[in-house]
């Protein structure tokens, strides 16, 4: 059975990342990452690689939830 990578902690941040990672990464269940990339203008937009194959910027999602966070605060 093939096991899921993740990843790590102290990962490159302008490393290309999956849905599941971006999920993971923000806290979210995949579902909420999906309606969140869907309805908030804000949202990084993916890379997409292929026809097929979606990628997000690590950087880019870190600097949309800190930004999220400010927005808060203020």
């Amino acid at each position: 059975m093939a096991s899921k990578t993740t990843a790590p902690a102290n990962a490159e941040p302008d490393q290309f990342i999956t849905d599941a990672e971006g999920a993971k990464l923000l806290k979210l269940s995949l579902s909420r990452f999906f309606v969140v990339q869907k309805e908030d203008p804000s949202f990084p937009p993916p890379v997409w690689l292929g026809p097929r194959c979606k990628r997000h910027v690590r950087s880019e999602l870190l600097g949309w939830a800190l930004s999220k966070r400010e927005r808060v605060a203020a």
